[in-house]
């Protein structure tokens, strides 16, 4: 019978050690993911948006939640939202539209990952600053975003 009850106790301190493998593994993972989303920052990330809509994508959830980690790490780090748009619609419309962009990323992540609202700063460009050409459904595509960039402050 001690036996047997030392194995189980045996058994449960190895796995115990094991789970606690896997979950430094899987800490030092996401530590890995927000370090290198925080580099992809510092150089400007785009976010892409679908035509007249301020909605961000379930895609991008993932990434925003690692960037919030970094914020939240580092006090000192701003996060620049600008919005863009294409080139359809009046110059009014698209400086809101962009705006609204900016804004709904900055929404993303102050409601729903907690992060500092002083961390971030979001301006609306409009059309003014296209990436590419307007004259394609591809280069508009390209062009409706928001482009996100770390800063120090």
């Amino acid at each position: 019978m001690k036996k047997i009850i030392f194995t189980i106790l045996a058994a449960t301190i190895i796995s115990a050690g094991c789970t606690s493998n896997v979950v430094d593994t899987q800490v030092s993972k996401q530590d890995a993911a927000s370090q290198q989303v925080l580099n992809e920052l510092k150089n400007g990330v785009s976010i892409y948006f679908d035509r007249n809509s301020s909605q961000v994508e379930a895609r991008y959830h993932a990434y925003l939640a690692a960037a919030a980690q970094g914020l939240a790490q580092n006090s000192n780090f701003i996060l620049e939202l600008e919005g863009h748009t294409d080139s359809t619609g009046s110059v009014a419309r698209n400086k809101k539209v962009s705006l609204e962009r900016a804004n709904s990323v900055r929404n993303k992540l102050v409601l729903d990952y907690n992060v500092n609202p002083q961390q971030v700063r979001t301006l609306g460009a409009g059309s003014a600053k296209p990436i590419d050409s307007n004259d394609t459904a591809e280069g508009r595509a390209n062009n409706r975003r928001v482009s996100a960039t770390l800063k120090i402050q």
